[in-house]
């Protein structure tokens, strides 16, 4: 199997573990950090945990560095620095499309 497929594979396991709370002792804390309140009460963390593309794009690092941390022992160079950014990128794409796609999905299903 590719690399970046088993990446964007994992990034978007990690999204839909963060946005679903099925790691609710990290997604639970971050969520009363009093940081960026709006006027509903929601802080920065509620806010970017309810958006695929957002959760996406942090999930996308965390996978990349997850798939290569031992590459980037060794020899860490800028290189890997630009591929992380841009597999960051990608896996907010690829995490918005399957939300929205999940999304259309049941509710097409809900109509029959």
């Amino acid at each position: 199997m590719s690399h970046t497929f088993i990446t964007m594979l994992a990034a978007y396991g990690i999204c839909f573990g963060l946005m679903n709370d099925k790691a609710s002792f990290l997604t639970g804390f971050l969520r009363r950090i009093p940081i960026g309140m709006d006027s509903q009460g929601l802080n920065v963390f509620s806010r970017m945990l309810s958006c695929p593309y957002c959760t996406g794009f942090h999930a996308g690092y965390m996978a990349w560095f997850l798939t290569n941390w031992s590459d980037l022992a060794k020899a860490p160079s800028w290189n890997m620095l630009s591929e992380a950014v841009l597999v960051a990128f990608a896996s907010s794409a690829l995490c918005y499309l399957a939300d929205i796609s999940a999304e259309w999905l049941e509710s097409w299903g809900k109509e029959s």
